[in-house]
């Protein structure tokens, strides 16, 4: 598993990865009859004609991620990475599509650039990413997640134009495919969203912390604490760090949803 500290934060995995954990829950666990069925599951994707297969698990606030957990098996890196780095997520036309009905959509680079909003200089990027990985047509579906404030996103592509192979035969082995390996892998991201949540604080962080989650000012928060409230702020900065969040209103929310309490 490798990880980076940029924003939103990237954590990569295996399958291998995955099916390790298993190992560690459960000694008696059949990791290598897992491993084929897994592999299986791999190889009737790209015999239904899909050519990368995208599993990630998003932790987010809103629309905002925070923290994603992306499968390397059949994925893109280069395509991933990009498009989370430059956080094209938050224009797609297709993510867009199915929030709006829940349901698996499909789609094909022509059709996206004939309806989408080309004028938005990140759809136009999205776009023109696509198809240099000659990723032309696709589906994207949810799965369910193993917390509630985890979003999993399954994203297939094809180099095929058009969408009229994918029929009720290809969205049954998707489906089928889908869910299997997410049963699989939503044990180890489940424990490596818990594990992102164990952030160790200062008394002094944790002090502000506490203090910021009920809503106080830098100055009030100095005033409680005996500091300055120059000294209260670069704390912020530290614990914006610590809990992977862009800004104060942010990491008030992520503490409290995470239940953070000063021990």
């Amino acid at each position: 598993m490798t990880s980076d500290d940029e924003f939103p934060a990237l954590v990569w995995f295996s399958q291998g990865d995955a099916l390790a954990h298993l190992s560690r829950l459960d000694a008696t666990a059949h990791v290598d009859g897992q491993a084929c069925v897994l592999r299986e599951c791999r190889e009737r994707l790209q015999q239904a004609g899909f050519s990368s297969f995208s599993y990630m698990a998003l932790e987010t606030i809103g629309r905002r991620i925070l923290r994603a957990y992306a499968m390397r098996e059949m994925g893109n890196v280069r395509f991933t990475t990009v498009y989370l780095k430059s956080r094209l997520y938050e224009t797609d036309p297709r993510l867009a599509a199915l929030r709006e009905s829940g349901l698996p959509v499909t789609w094909n680079l022509d059709e996206l650039e004939v309806r989408s909003n080309s004028a938005e200089p990140r759809v136009r990027s999205l776009l023109s990413t696509l198809r240099a990985h000659a990723m032309h047509s696709g589906l994207i579906l949810g799965l369910p997640a193993p917390r509630a404030d985890l979003r999993v996103a399954v994203t297939l592509s094809a180099e095929a134009s058009d969408t009229s192979w994918i029929d009720d035969r290809v969205m049954g082995t998707v489906l089928a495919a889908s869910l299997t390996i997410g049963r699989t892998v939503q044990p180890f991201v489940e424990e490596c969203a818990r594990m992102a949540r164990v952030v160790t604080l200062s008394d002094e962080q944790a002090a502000v912390l506490e203090r910021l989650v009920k809503g106080l000012s830098d100055h009030e928060i100095a005033a409680e604490t005996a500091s300055s409230a120059h000294r209260v702020s670069q704390h912020v900065k530290m614990l914006q760090k610590s809990f992977n969040v862009e800004n104060r209103a942010q990491l008030a929310y992520l503490a409290a949803r995470w239940g953070w309490s000063r021990s």
